[in-house]
């Protein structure tokens, strides 16, 4: 007969949990980050209970230092400081799980933005893009995502190549191939003329097929989108549920 895996405690949770590795098709939301869990995790011990968390999340030091934030640690906190959501001062999207919070300044940042490299390499780019804690212009000038065309706020952090003055939002966005390669000479790439000797014919036609192909992977990404969210939504309903359950 096979041994049970050991049961441990989190401070996040009532219940003890327990090692699990997570499937594809299980569609599991981490309770911690609210993002897809695949892989190493740890699950309730309770059946009733749909608790889980990434091994990743589960390690999370309870306090941490950071260079945009350098005047007061960040404390890690297992909910929402403020309502039942918050937004974080990263990439100004909102979050319902884990933040590391400072109380003195009401500044949080999800758990997956903390850790985001200080330096990056992204497909369309030849140089590594910095990562930057506010907008790399000033007075006033506005700062539109390269990728996406949208303004990214000054107070939210980017990634930027200085030397190209490239930037984009600090995760990634659906890349318009058309606007690259309408930009990319602009950059200083010098790369349109390093292969078939400026062929235009075969490039536009290549073009045309990356395009389409992106066309398909933005809608798969929608439909992506619309599942998280209805998963989400059926997650919050499955909570409030069981707490109306409680007070019967």
């Amino acid at each position: 007969m096979a041994s049970r895996k050991p049961s441990v405690r989190h401070a996040s949770h009532n219940h003890p949990l327990r090692a699990h590795k997570t499937q594809v098709e299980e569609e599991i939301i981490c309770s911690g980050c609210d993002l897809d869990l695949i892989g190493a995790a740890f699950k309730c011990t309770k059946s009733e209970c749909d608790y889980f968390l990434h091994k990743s999340c589960f390690e999370l030091p309870r306090e941490t230092r950071h260079k945009a934030h350098p005047d007061h640690p960040l404390t890690l906190l297992y909910s929402p400081p403020y309502e039942s959501t918050y937004t974080c001062d990263a990439c100004g999207e909102y979050g319902s799980g884990f933040t590391y919070n400072c109380s003195i300044c009401q500044y949080d940042v999800h758990v997956g933005c903390v850790s985001m490299p200080e330096s990056v390499e992204r497909e369309g780019h030849a140089h590594p893009l910095t990562l930057l804690y506010r907008s790399p212009y000033q007075n006033g000038l506005i700062f539109n995502c390269d990728v996406c065309q949208e303004t990214v706020p000054d107070n939210l952090w980017s990634y930027y190549c200085k030397e190209c003055d490239y930037g984009t939002h600090l995760h990634s966005c659906t890349v318009e191939e058309e606007e690259a390669e309408k930009e990319e000479p602009k950059r200083g790439s010098g790369r349109e003329n390093t292969k078939n000797g400026g062929n235009k014919g075969g490039r536009g036609s290549a073009a045309s097929e990356l395009a389409a192909m992106l066309e398909a992977q933005r809608e798969m990404e929608k439909m992506q989108i619309e599942l998280h969210l209805e998963m989400q939504r059926a997650k919050i309903a499955k909570k409030a549920r069981k707490a109306c359950l409680k007070l019967i």
